[in-house]
């Protein structure tokens, strides 16, 4: 919350300084940016849907809860950045490229994007400061958890914050060389380039969240070593003699479902089997505290009508 709250009060006043100084200096590139920004404060307002809502309790049309509006509200951000930020910029900067025109107030420009470089550098700051917490609690170095995270607010964050930055350099550059009239044709050309530059720069960044989210949203499975943990934890309870079969599946970031099923000793009355269901969901939530729903099916060995994993089910 504070990294996104963060980021949209940064990323507001960017916006507005950034499109009065598109205007004064018909720039592409700050343009460009202009709609970067937009695109980057719209975002936040998104992620803070998704913040709000997921938190509602589970409801009979909603069994499982609304967790997953995190990554819905992550999506549409996503798309949202190739829309109006990627598909904007590159249409600016095809124009200027075409009908190459150099930019004027150039000095407005290069004021608006320091401000910018330094309430971006806050910001994403304030990113990774959020992750390196996240990261140490869940005790995984920040590499580490940036890769494994299902979060896909605080990633949002921070990868949108990193285009901003390199747009921003990029966009910097473009001016330079149009007001040094580096290359031919007195140098017009590298303002509406450093626009189609920053667009392909939003459409990875885009892609790259969109694909994060779209594997969230069709149900992807807790990481390997949440799984192994699990499966450990059941195994590890003496009655139980196999791990037949273990699905998961993540319903929020931190909030994860699982299906077990499992096999159990013989000798066993019911009674000793409804006792072991409960030790065993205990052990599972003290093993991976994100575990929020447990379905678990025991049997007895020699009762079990399934023996072995179906592969295509292992999560």
């Amino acid at each position: 919350m504070l990294a996104v709250l963060g980021a949209l009060f940064a990323n507001g006043i960017i916006t507005i300084l950034k499109f009065i100084a598109a205007v004064m200096t018909g720039s592409s590139g700050m343009m460009a940016e202009s709609l970067h920004s937009l695109a980057d404060t719209t975002n936040q307002v998104f992620l803070l849907l998704g913040l709000r809502f997921y938190k509602r309790p589970a409801s009979e049309k909603h069994p499982f809860g609304y967790g997953k509006e995190r990554f819905f509200w992550s999506f549409i951000a996503a798309i949202f950045i190739f829309g109006v930020g990627a598909t904007y910029a590159l249409y600016e900067g095809f124009q200027k490229l075409t009908h190459p025109h150099p930019p004027q107030n150039l000095s407005v420009a290069y004021w608006v994007l320091g401000i910018s470089l330094v309430l971006e550098l806050g910001s994403i700051g304030l990113a990774i400061y959020q992750e390196v917490n996240e990261a140490h609690h869940e005790g995984m170095t920040f590499m580490q958890y940036l890769r494994e995270s299902k979060d896909p607010t605080a990633k949002t964050v921070l990868f949108e914050d990193t285009a901003a930055l390199l747009g921003i350099i990029i966009a910097w550059i473009g001016l330079y060389l149009t007001e040094r009239h580096a290359g031919p044709g007195g140098g017009a050309y590298w303002d509406g380039l450093a626009s189609m530059v920053i667009g392909v720069i939003l459409a990875i960044v885009a892609f790259s969240l969109a694909r994060s989210s779209r594997g969230l949203l069709l149900g992807e499975a807790a990481t390997k070593k949440s799984v192994e943990k699990i499966r450990q934890a059941i195994s590890g309870h003496p009655n139980v003699v196999e791990v037949v079969e273990l699905l998961t599946m993540h319903l929020a970031p931190k909030q994860i479902l699982i299906c077990a099923h499992i096999n159990l000793r013989n000798n066993m009355n019911t009674d000793e089997i409804e006792q072991t269901n409960q030790e065993i969901e205990a052990l599972i939530k003290q093993a991976e505290p994100k575990v929020d729903m447990i379905f678990l099916e025991s049997a007895r060995e020699s009762e079990s009508d399934l023996k072995h994993a179906i592969p295509e089910h292992i999560g």
